[in-house]
């Protein structure tokens, strides 16, 4: 029998029918990967009850919401320094570059939430220096904007979520409990 993971990747897979070189391809396999983490804590923490119902580029996937209505998500990998400084300036200069792009996801889906990957350093290192900046991070069109710990990915298969925005979701916001040691 096909475990929660493997099905949401298949489905994923065959639900849309895109073509697409190898290389493309596998980049896609590696978000649908690094996807399926993001979405069981953010309905964790949420409440909700986001699936993936299809992969593209612009934005990376279109899922569908409690609710039935749709929404896009873009992922973006936050590399580079794990100084605190220099992601907090990558943060708001990806911000700025998906901002612009955003528009052209809308001709997909109206409604699109922005994921900022963190990929160097930890989330840990970066909350103290995200204290009082809640008014910074709301000059976009996403209707929301969260930064997904993926430090931890490999270890536990969840990532810590801090929501930027909108306001009822700002702040750090742990993942759904572990029920396992790390690797099995």
């Amino acid at each position: 029998m096909l475990g929660a993971t493997q099905l949401f990747r298949y489905a994923v897979k065959f639900i849309c029918n895109n073509k697409m070189s190898d290389q493309q391809f596998g980049k896609k396999e590696v978000e649908r990967d690094e996807l399926y983490p993001f979405i069981e804590s953010y309905n964790y923490i949420t409440g909700e009850n986001l699936s993936a119902i299809c992969d593209g580029e612009s934005p990376d996937f279109i899922c569908s919401r409690s609710s039935g209505k749709k929404v896009g998500i873009e992922l973006t990998k936050i590399t580079g320094s794990p100084e605190a400084f220099d992601v907090l300036s990558r943060i708001y200069n990806l911000i700025e570059n998906k901002k612009t792009k955003v528009s052209k996801y809308a001709e997909q889906v109206k409604d699109n939430m922005l994921v900022l990957q963190l990929v160097v350093g930890s989330l840990d290192s970066l909350i103290p220096f995200l204290e009082g900046l809640e008014n910074d991070y709301t000059d976009h069109k996403f209707c929301e904007v969260w930064i997904a710990d993926y430090s931890v990915l490999d270890a536990f298969g969840v990532v810590d979520l801090f929501g930027l925005y909108p306001k009822v979701w700002w702040g750090y916001h742990q993942p759904p409990p572990v029920s396992s040691k790390p690797y099995g």
